[in-house]
């Protein structure tokens, strides 16, 4: 379903995001590695597997499903073998996999090449507030990870596919004293805003989900149950803004699969990287970070720098007291160094009383 922006803007919901508390995003180390299950290890079994591993990979690092039926892609996915950096295997009980380790620069050239952006490693957390109601329509409960372990470990396996990193809630006192089921239900951003300050995330999705028992013929006559057919209605909370939208499938662990697909494809919209975008007239910038005091805190600010997806190359062109100056040749816009940089937990925008950027590329070291 397509997806529709909410034009409500929530930005006074979001001052803690750039307030004194860093949100929290994940580096996520393994997103050209890949564990696949096979049953012996003949030479047909591991090529097959290295395409599945391949594609699993693609889908991590471009962030978004589109790119699959690219016909580059699906010849890549055909010749898996020359993407493979190296590969072992290793047994759990009684199952057998291939682990599979990709060339990144292979990978992340195949991608740009065939117009797709890349998606930086350091990725935000999302945190997953549920309601779920009966098909019947009789109840409404929250739905957590003990009452639906099977739902919840589906979230968490997309989410490895996907490449994005989930925080679910404590479900504590405060947790219930803040937010009842009826919050999450309606859709109730402002008071689902208030639950998730203690979390500190950079996004927040909710989602109410509720099942249909199917009236048609064919099920009444194939089954002795009746089908149901789920619904998520679904509002994600980032960057000071709101989207919503619906996913419909035929089982409550579908709707856990097709819930971080959604999630996954609006995260990597914003944050990946898109060169065919690129003015490269404009892609030198200059950025100054405070509180770079000795020659340890110059090293980590500059690795930090160099490993964001969007940074090509950083110069250190000034250092004066403990402000240091560096120029940036982006492989982006300025918009996508902002956006690697407010998942950073260690560079820090300077800002005014109400946790606003005063001067413009202007940032603090966190020690």
């Amino acid at each position: 379903m397509p997806i529709k922006i909410n034009p409500v803007l929530l930005v006074f919901l979001f001052v803690w995001l750039i307030g004194s508390q860093s949100a929290k995003a994940a580096v996520i180390d393994d997103l050209y590695d890949a564990r696949i299950a096979v049953d012996n290890q003949s030479q047909s079994t591991q090529n097959n597997a290295f395409s599945q591993a391949l594609k699993q990979v693609f889908l991590k690092v471009r962030g978004n499903t589109d790119l699959l039926s690219n016909a580059k892609i699906r010849n890549s996915l055909a010749k898996a073998t020359r993407f493979v950096r190296s590969y072992s295997y290793e047994k759990s009980d009684t199952q057998l996999f291939l682990v599979i380790s990709f060339d990144p620069q292979r990978v992340e050239n195949v991608i740009r090449s065939s117009g797709f952006p890349v998606w930086d490693k350091r990725r935000p957390d999302t945190l997953v507030w549920l309601a779920i109601q009966s098909p019947d329509g009789s109840d409404r409960q929250i739905a957590n990870s003990t009452q639906y372990p099977e739902f919840y470990q589906q979230l968490s396996t997309r989410a490895a596919q996907r490449g994005i990193t989930l925080v679910y809630p404590l479900w504590d006192l405060d947790d219930i004293q803040t937010l009842s089921v009826y919050d999450i239900w309606g859709g109730f951003s402002s008071q689902i805003a208030k639950a998730s300050e203690r979390y500190v995330v950079p996004s927040v999705l909710s989602a109410r989900i509720h099942g249909a028992i199917s009236e048609s013929t064919e099920d009444r006559v194939n089954t002795t149950e009746p089908s149901v057919e789920w619904t998520a209605d679904w509002t994600m909370i980032e960057g000071g803004g709101l989207l919503s939208g619906q996913v419909q499938q035929q089982s409550q662990i579908d709707i856990a699969t097709a819930l971080i697909d959604a999630l996954a494809d609006q995260l990597s919209s914003k944050y990946a990287v898109d060169l065919a975008q690129i003015d490269r007239s404009e892609a030198r910038v200059q950025i100054v970070v405070n509180n770079i005091d000795s020659l340890n805190y110059y090293k980590q600010a500059l690795n930090s720098l160099e490993n964001m997806s969007v940074v090509n190359e950083v110069i250190l062109i000034k250092q004066q007291g403990s402000r240091a100056t560096f120029e940036l040749d982006l492989l982006g816009d300025v918009g996508d160094l902002t956006n690697a940089l407010s998942l950073d937990s260690k560079i820090r925008p300077v800002v005014d009383d109400f946790g606003q950027p005063i001067r413009g590329l202007e940032f603090f070291w966190v020690k």
